[in-house]
């Protein structure tokens, strides 16, 4: 495996990938359109990523009179990104392909708080990834997603509250050692996972959104254009401070709704009994729902009002099925006076429950193809 900036690549190349990564596959004509490049340029440039073993000739369509069009794709497992989710109780490390299929999927659980612990046990399982995947490969680089904010300008130091001084003392940019020299992209776990909506998820076609994530806390992120808004020092998106932090008042994250949902019933409760629950309309999951929407209402209507996104999107570790319920009891008020109102922004649950791993996977595949 080498690192990508061993490829001569220009900015005409990266035009040609990101229309591919975007729409799967595409005939010369259809990206010399969308590319704004002559036929001529086209040519020449994806003769040269097919010689380099990066596009690769697929089938043949008719879309007309003539000869079928030829359509390219990013040749399997060539350009690959690697992720890391650092999370208190697990660590989930991806292997994924430009474009592609996930190549590798790794989690482990344990006590992960402590800095040094996590670091360690990250960089194993980044190791073990990096020899997994096939040897022709070049690596996009590394994109890890952890809680916490940023501390500092231009490092990726940041205060976690399970090890305040083991993770402000260090540096994730410059902490994983591994065999293959790549560049290291570090977000706030809300963060990463917007940027991976926008890059490989159902923000991919919004012009702007704002996700909330809920895992055992609650975060957020806001794309707009494609891009991440990251703020001065990479901060922007905390929504944490918008929900109350009343005992008496349940909030949308995991811990909160187990915590709840014990007490009442008297055990941890499965998925399954979750899933059943909600679909039969139980009083206690409806308190819980209820009590939980109203907690993150100033913070959607605060989005909403200073930020004006198309979406919200709701993802994280919380059932996509409660996650669904949640929205479906959310008031946004939007902006209005004398009876006119502005548009509200939709509100869209992500179907999956791992979007933490999609977002560290995507963070170099952001870097790589849309903010060159």
């Amino acid at each position: 495996m080498r690192p990508i900036s061993e490829l001569p690549l220009i900015p005409s190349h990266l035009s040609v990938l990101r229309e591919l990564h975007r729409h799967g596959s595409a005939s010369r004509v259809d990206l010399a359109k969308s590319t704004g490049l002559s036929t001529q340029s086209l040519t020449r440039l994806t003769k040269q990523l097919i010689d380099d073993e990066i596009l690769v000739e697929g089938e043949r369509r008719i879309a007309g009179r003539g000869q079928p069009a030829i359509y390219l794709t990013i040749k399997p497992s060539r350009l690959v990104s690697f992720g890391l989710v650092i999370e208190h109780d697990q660590i989930t490390c991806v292997a994924s392909e430009l474009g592609g299929e996930q190549l590798v999927y790794l989690k482990r659980r344990g006590p992960y708080g402590q800095a040094a612990v996590a670091i360690a046990e990250a960089t194993e399982m980044l190791n073990t990834a990096i020899g997994a995947v096939p040897g022709d490969a070049f690596a996009l680089g590394v994109g890890v997603s952890i809680s916490g904010f940023f501390i500092e300008e231009g490092t990726r130091r940041l205060v976690s509250r399970n090890d305040l001084t083991g993770w402000s003392a260090v540096d994730l940019m410059t902490s994983f050692c591994v065999p293959v020299p790549m560049k290291v992209f570090v977000e706030n776990d809300g963060r990463a996972a917007a940027i991976g909506q926008a890059v490989d998820g159902i923000g991919k076609q919004l012009d702007s959104f704002f996700l909330i994530l809920m895992t055992k806390g609650i975060g957020g992120g806001f794309v707009q254009n494609g891009q991440l808004i990251r703020g001065h020092v990479g901060n922007a998106g905390e929504v944490a401070s918008f929900v109350p932090k009343t005992p008496s008042l349940a909030r949308p994250a995991i811990e909160s709704m187990m915590n709840f949902l014990r007490e009442e019933w008297g055990h941890t409760p499965s998925d399954e009994e979750i899933e059943t629950a909600l679909r039969d309309g139980e009083p206690v999951m409806e308190t819980w729902l209820e009590q939980a929407a109203a907690s993150l209402e100033p913070a959607i209507n605060a989005i909403a009002a200073l930020l004006d996104p198309q979406a919200i999107i709701l993802a994280g570790r919380l059932l996509p099925n409660v996650r669904q319920a949640l929205g479906e009891r959310l008031k946004i008020e939007g902006v209005n006076f004398a009876g006119f109102h502005a548009p509200k922004p939709r509100i869209l649950v992500d179907p999956r429950t791992d979007c933490l791993s999609v977002g560290a996977s995507a963070l170099p595949v952001a870097a790589f193809l849309y903010t060159q």
